[in-house]
């Protein structure tokens, strides 16, 4: 295994591996993300591409439903102290 360079992940793990689910991405956050792919062969051996092209991002700032939350919470938290 070796490093993987994003923020999403840390190692590569051992093949076969898919990956699933949804990563959750903080907001206003710069990303960088590249792919590699494995197809098994008859032998048994995989095929493992090269790293595709680097795809750079930035999330969006919150919602105004999930500012709206985390006022709620900082509020409910300040009642108690």
């Amino acid at each position: 295994a070796q490093d993987v360079p994003t923020k999403l992940v840390a190692k590569a793990v051992p093949l076969p591996m898919t990956v699933r689910g949804h990563w959750f991405l903080s907001p206003r956050t710069e990303y960088s993300v590249a792919v590699q792919t494995a197809v098994k062969q008859s032998d048994g051996e995989y095929l493992v591409s090269g790293w595709s092209e680097t795809v750079e991002f930035c999330t969006g700032d919150y919602a105004k439903e999930h500012l709206a939350q985390l006022q709620e919470k900082a509020e409910l938290i300040a009642g108690r102290m």
